[in-house]
């Protein structure tokens, strides 16, 4: 049995080349190598960042599936209108908001005209009061409540005895209101308003019919208090003293 040589000379397949059953030749050496290394990191490039990319979009939607979200951006609260009650006798000023309570107070305005002029028989004085709702709601209902009449000397002391001023009727209060900063009798409120008589002790209400006690509103009271001019001796040198309660109300 005979061998084969492989051929030699021209014939032989160069170093580092193996041919084709057509003759073509494969590259074997180093360069080759590299090459399949560049193709095959392209390759995992490419599919790291599809990878990335898949991964993303799953998450958004996933998210969308595991957590539910509302932004409230508007939330409020406000507090309500209130009246506020605002007196001036044209030189002082009192208000109702003096006072965190809303009430307030005021020892600064006398209706009755103070003592340091006095009344002789047959004088009389008038003094004006300003209302002005400072507030911001509209009031319905205004409201003067008269408190406890007292003088001194008490009734019956002294010599000669001393003349009971709140309710003999020789010492008289009357009051009278009516809308706007001046004080006008033509337009007067007949629910509150009392006569030429010893000092009040009822309560009178005014109740609105239009928009005379509304917010920024004003009107104006009236008093004017007189000495009998038949008043006795009796009478002399007595102070009377009244509070006077304001009430304005929605």
């Amino acid at each position: 049995m005979s061998t084969r040589t492989a051929p030699r000379g021209r014939h032989a397949a160069p170093s580092g080349r193996a041919r084709l059953a057509h003759g073509d030749d494969v590259p074997r050496g180093p360069r080759h190598a590299a090459e399949r290394e560049s193709g095959a990191g392209g390759l995992l490039v490419a599919g790291a960042v599809a990878a990335v990319v898949l991964v993303l979009g799953v998450s958004g939607t996933l998210g969308a599936w595991t957590s539910a979200i509302i932004g409230n951006d508007t939330n409020t609260v406000a507090t309500a209108k209130a009246v506020i009650l605002a007196e001036t006798d044209g030189s002082t000023t009192c208000r109702s908001s003096d006072q965190t309570s809303n009430t307030a107070t005021c020892t600064t305005i006398n209706k009755y005209g103070g003592t340091t002029t006095t009344l002789l028989p047959g004088a009389s004085r008038t003094v004006d009061v300003t209302f002005t709702n400072i507030g911001s709601a509209n009031g319905s209902t205004f409201a003067l409540a008269p408190g406890t009449c007292t003088q001194s000397p008490v009734a019956g002391s002294g010599t000669p005895a001393a003349t009971n001023l709140c309710t003999a009727g020789e010492l008289t209060v009357a009051v009278s209101c009516s809308p706007g900063a001046t004080y006008s009798a033509g337009t007067a409120w007949s629910d509150l308003a009392y006569a030429a008589a010893a000092p009040p002790t009822a309560t009178r209400t005014h109740t609105a019919t239009g928009s005379e006690l509304n917010a920024a509103a004003q009107w104006t009271c009236r008093f004017t208090v007189a000495l009998s001019a038949g008043a006795v001796i009796a009478s002399q040198n007595i102070t009377v003293s009244q509070p006077l309660t304001w009430t304005l109300g929605v």
